[in-house]
């Protein structure tokens, strides 16, 4: 049974080996993890379940981060929101800070960098899971 205390991430990402890697790799120090392939998949689990932490593409198949962080933001307010892209327009950038978002990775990133960014945002309770 999953420690309920341990942080929620969601991952939005079009691209099912990124999205399946990052979710291993999360679920492996100790986050509970949830995957979703595009806005409507990420709609459905954003009303569905609590999540402490959104990771999302700017690219989502037809959609953007941008739509993704509008859902987020209003479902679950108190959510930390990451977007992440290697084609990022430094326009779309700057508005999804504006909009909210707590942060932007360019990919490729190393898991270490993944990694800190969460811890930055989340503090440091969510290592406890020994």
């Amino acid at each position: 049974m999953a420690d309920q205390s341990l942080p929620r991430i969601l991952i939005v990402e079009d691209n099912q080996t990124f999205r399946e890697t990052v979710t291993e790799v999360l679920r492996n120090v100790g986050y509970r993890v949830k995957g979703a392939r595009n806005l409507k998949k990420a709609t459905k689990r954003l009303n569905k379940h609590k999540f402490d932490l959104v990771l999302t593409d700017v690219h989502i198949g037809n959609h953007t981060g941008l739509e993704v962080l509008q859902v987020a933001t209003q479902t679950r307010p108190d959510a930390k929101i990451v977007l992440m892209s290697a084609h990022a327009d430094p326009d779309v950038v700057r508005q999804a800070m504006d909009s909210g978002a707590a942060r932007f990775l360019p990919k490729p990133f190393r898991v270490k960098e993944l990694l800190q960014a969460i811890e930055e945002l989340l503090g440091d309770n969510q290592q406890n899971a020994e």
